[in-house]
């Protein structure tokens, strides 16, 4: 005999909250804003150490190189400009890589890489040899292991996502600074090879500190028992004068649901009919089973999903984080949905597809976009200049091996101390970070231009700080110039496309430049490219905020003449419609 009610209230489930609920439904888990992060926080400091460590001190590696292989400047420039451009150009790559994956295997395979391409660059007999293996492998492993340093701390942080990343990216500066003198101590007491020995060594400390990106778990809450209440007991379809109230654990996962109660009315004369006494033989009501709820599943494991990953600033600057109710909410609008996958699909397919969609070529259109990135374009083709040539150049002018590593490790330092000054004053209200962005570009193009007329060591340690300071602002407000420039909708696409024109101006400059030495005989023309080329990336910059507001603009007229054309096009179907 089975027992049933006259009036039955079932718990069901609901798929929205609402709206006093503070609960979230979305399925990628909330940053914990501590906790691990913090110990991700530090791998990812560790691994911009390690890589930038490398690539800032290839200058005091070249002039060994240009003795050992005897090729040209230009072509010896490759070593360095290769391995920059393919671990800035790689990003795509590594981004498609970490969605199929996951960040931790990326990174770590990265790692490895990284430090097999040094180790086995030291065995090549030739230049080209060198190229592929200093260049092509070293580089493409810190193209994998540096892009999940980045986005692992945006995964794990979102109130203090800004210090949080001004902690990690401090590991560039630092890299320099510790690793100059160490590779003059090194190639000093082993030779360079044994130097690079050495050094890939370190770098495969790399894999241990990426073994620390783990996933954030999905979240699995309970939501206090609700009751399944009956007016009248039932036997047999009749009613019967005895309330019962049965108490049901429903437990859901990830998204939280909140209860909603569905009514379940029966006839006056008590029968409750068929499909309801089918619903009255399920124990799973009136026992104290668990309900569980089958959703949509969202892949909560990849840091990707979110729009504002790459994002570094303060999450107070964003409109939609002020706009949005509660972190939930903001979390569900910075949350990509990917679409279902088809059994059809090829893996290969399906990995060239997440690389395609990195870009969004759409986007060239916009001369907002354009114009920035010509300035990104402008300012990679002088950045690593001074990295790979001002250590040779020193070594011209007579300062000593130690000299020309304190000019790198200024460089660092300097970095380092600037990274966290524009963090701060970008994080206050009145901050107008595309003027400092623009006026640090000119302060290291305009000092960078007169390298050649910089003889004397203090002049050149002031260099040194200078310059370390002005490339330091571009980095660190990149990607917050973007999104007020653009949009936090448009940052992934957008990034894509600017580190790829990154990468390919790394590519460029150094032996473009070096070449120009190789010619003239001296590094003049050489610092005369790079200066012009970092001060013109500030200046096109400058009324980039009208271009963008002359857009925007230009944009909401031609919404609202779509509008205006598609609503007067259905008012004229309508009259015709009622005249017919």
């Amino acid at each position: 005999m089975f027992i049933l009610t006259s009036s039955v209230k079932v718990n069901m489930p609901e798929s929205r909250t609402e709206e006093e609920d503070t609960e979230c439904d979305s399925d990628v888990p909330l940053p914990p804003d501590g906790g691990w992060g913090w110990v991700v926080t530090f791998s990812s400091f560790m691994i911009s150490f390690l890589v930038d460590g490398v690539c800032f001190t290839f200058g005091l590696f070249l002039p060994y190189f240009l003795d050992h292989f005897g090729g040209s400047k230009g072509k010896t420039a490759l070593l360095g400009s290769v391995m920059n451009g393919m671990y800035l150009s790689f990003g795509p790559i590594s981004s498609a890589f970490v969605k199929k994956f996951g960040a931790r295997k990326v990174a770590v395979f990265g790692s490895f890489m990284a430090a097999a391409g040094l180790f086995l660059c030291t065995f090549s007999t030739n230049l080209d040899l060198m190229i592929f293996l200093y260049g092509g492998i070293a580089g493409g492993g810190f193209g994998l292991a540096y892009l999940p340093a980045i986005i692992m701390v945006g995964y794990y942080f979102e109130k203090r996502r800004a210090f949080a990343t001004g902690i990690a990216v401090c590991g560039s500066g630092i890299g320099g600074f510790v690793f100059a003198p160490l590779c003059v101590y090194l190639i000093n007491e082993y030779s360079w090879q044994g130097a690079l020995w050495v050094i890939s060594g370190i770098v495969l400390n790399g894999v241990i500190f990426c073994c620390f990106y783990r996933p954030l778990p999905k979240r699995r809450r309970t939501i206090p028992k609700e009751t399944c209440e009956t007016n009248d007991k039932c036997a047999n379809g009749h009613t019967d004068p005895l309330l019962q109230t049965i108490k049901i654990d429903l437990k859901v996962e990830n998204p939280i649901y909140r209860c909603k109660s569905q009514e379940i009315k029966v006839g006056q004369n008590g029968d409750l009919g068929n499909n309801v006494c089918r619903l009255a033989r399920s124990q799973d009501i009136c026992g104290a089973q668990k309900l569980h709820v089958h959703h949509r599943h969202v892949d909560t494991l990849n840091p990707l999903a979110r729009k504002d990953i790459f994002y570094s600033g303060s999450l107070h600057h964003i409109p939609e984080y002020t706009e949005s109710k509660n972190e939930c909410e903001y979390v569900k609008k910075m949350t990509i949905k990917d679409e279902e996958k088809t059994k059809e699909s090829n893996a290969c397919v399906q990995f060239l597809k997440s690389i395609l969609l990195s870009f969004d070529f759409s986007l060239l259109k916009s001369p907002t976009f354009v114009v920035y990135g010509i300035s990104c374009f402008l300012c990679m083709f002088g950045f690593f200049i001074p990295f790979n040539f001002l250590p040779d150049y020193a070594k011209e002018v007579g300062l000593s091996s130690g000299e020309q590593a304190m000019l790198i490790s200024m460089i660092g330092i300097a970095n380092t101390v600037a990274r966290l000054a524009v963090g701060f004053i970008s994080d206050r209200p009145w901050a107008d970070c595309l003027l400092i962005n623009n006026m640090a570009l000119i302060l290291a193009g305009g000092t960078t231009a007169f390298v050649p007329f910089y003889r004397i060591y203090g002049v050149l340690i002031t260099y040194s700080i200078l310059f370390g300071s002005g490339i330091a602002a571009f980095v660190s407000l990149r990607s917050i110039i973007m999104v007020e420039l653009m949009g936090i909708e448009k940052l992934s696409s957008s990034f894509g496309l600017v580190v790829l024109c990154q990468g390919l101006s790394s590519f460029l400059g150094p032996p473009v430049t070096g070449s120009f030495a190789d010619k003239s005989g001296d590094y003049s023309i050489t610092f005369y490219m790079a200066g012009v080329s970092l001060a013109l990336a500030g200046i096109i910059c400058i009324p980039l905020r009208r271009i963008s507001a002359w857009e925007k603009n230009k944009n909401k007229q031609k919404l609202a003449q779509e509008f205006v054309n598609q609503n007067g096009k259905s008012c004229e179907e309508k009259i015709l419609l009622e005249k017919s």
